[in-house]
């Protein structure tokens, strides 16, 4: 069976569960501590933290905000509104929103707040009082950029104490008042979660994870790799102050977007003139390969200005982590002699070793995002060997290439994991 034979290969459909629902309720309290006004929200039990409702990209928010007026209450209206922001910092400047839904579930020029459509109500509001509402939430918004008008998908929810730049998600209710009173809110915040999907991988891959056996190299199975040029990596050995040339050569499991709580699979051939100096630099332990994330946003800098005046204007910031090292074992076919006139390191007799290896990413890691000025990006690093009695003289990365993180797995048979996760404590964030 040829790999073009294969592309049809799926996994059995399997029934959906019934979705189950949790609701979620947020109150004004009267000085006696009963509530007099909530909101209440359904959401995906599943999906939802326990604080936070979570709003999932083709669904709608439904709930209703009910009313508990012992004294009579002189509301205007009343808004529900459900709105996303980037935010940066405290600065109003520094708060944009990139949606906003409002819905108006009574005013005063809808008549009886119980029977609407008569005349204006000119009363005071008494008693019980309950508005249903559903929010249907679109997955793109249109956003002015420099030479027009630039679609987006929603982002995810973001939000981390260490990082300054956030994405938040709230739906509040607004009780308005006569001019000279003040008005009412009453807000809670929303996980809103989108659904992205890698493409589906090879045939021979999807194969191999429908019959649990071993992913093909990349020698056997090109369609399903994503294998990089060769690259210098150079050093000593500490045992005879020897320089040390090699060339890595990496492979990552395409298409390159991988689900959450999956792994990346990936291969690494390393080629070496010198057979004793390739040995340490060829065992798992030796390669460190990480999943780094960057989250890109503008925040206000202090700009001099030919004046020496000091001005605000945004500029780009980053921050920087890495984690999710790889875990290693060498490959069946790890020991090589190849006599390619094209190698770096020695025209002629190269040494080669191959390790096959998988990146494992937690289930909770945020999805890719790009909106207006924020950005959530991952890439695959490769850094300088870590190798016993070996010391690197590579300051960089040796490897740097862009992947995407989904939320929920391709077409087909789900990915196997051939391994388990590195025990490691994550690099210091950059």
């Amino acid at each position: 069976m040829n790999p073009t034979e294969l592309e049809d290969v799926t996994h059995e459909q399997q029934p959906s569960a019934p979705l189950e629902l949790r609701e979620f309720t947020f109150d004004l309290l009267r000085k006696s501590g009963k509530p007099w006004a909530t909101l209440s929200l359904l959401a995906d039990a599943e999906r939802s933290s326990k604080t936070n409702p979570a709003l999932v990209e083709g669904t709608c928010m439904t709930g209703q905000v009910r009313l508990d007026l012992e004294s009579g209450a002189a509301i205007h209206a009343v808004i529900v509104t459900l709105r996303g922001q980037i935010i940066t910092g405290a600065h109003p400047s520094e708060m944009v929103p990139f949606i906003e839904l409002p819905t108006v579930l009574w005013s005063r020029s809808m008549g009886d707040p119980r029977h609407p459509g008569g005349k204006k109500w000119t009363k005071k509001l008494a008693g019980k009082y309950t508005w249903p509402f559903s929010i249907s939430v679109p997955p793109t918004v249109s956003l002015p950029v420099v030479g027009g008008d630039e679609i987006f998908r929603l982002p995810p929810s973001f939000f981390e104490r260490h990082t300054r730049a956030r994405i938040e998600y709230e739906i509040s209710v607004k009780f308005t008042r006569a001019k000279l009173l003040s008005d009412h809110r009453l807000n809670a915040i929303l996980d809103y979660l989108p659904i992205s999907h890698p493409g589906p991988p090879s045939g021979l891959r999807q194969l191999a994870y429908q019959q649990h056996t071993a992913l093909l190299g990349p020698d056997s199975d090109p369609e399903g790799w994503h294998t990089l040029p060769f690259v210098k990596s150079r050093g000593r050995l500490l045992s005879s102050s020897r320089s040390v040339e090699a060339r890595c050569r990496l492979s990552l499991a395409t298409p390159l977007c991988y689900t959450r709580g999956t792994t990346i699979p990936c291969a690494l051939v390393i080629e070496c003139g010198d057979l004793q100096a390739l040995e340490p630099l060829a065992v798992p332990d030796a390669v460190v390969l990480r999943l780094r994330r960057i989250v890109r946003f503008h925040a206000r800098g202090k700009i001099m200005a030919p004046s020496n005046d000091v001005t605000l204007k945004p500029v780009w910031k980053e921050e920087v982590e890495h984690s999710e090292m790889a875990a290693w074992w060498p490959a069946a076919d790890r020991a090589m002699v190849t006599d390619s006139s094209d190698t770096l390191v020695n025209p002629g007799q190269s040494f080669r070793r191959m390790l096959k290896g998988e990146i494992h990413l937690r289930q909770d890691l945020i999805t890719s995002s790009s909106i207006a000025h924020f950005r959530i990006e991952y890439s695959v690093v490769l850094f300088p060997f870590d190798a016993q009695g070996y010391e690197s003289l590579d300051a960089e990365p040796l490897i740097v290439e862009a992947v995407e993180i989904a939320s929920d797995y391709a077409d087909g048979p789900h990915p196997l994991t051939y391994s388990s996760p590195f025990a490691t404590r994550p690099l210091a964030r950059a």
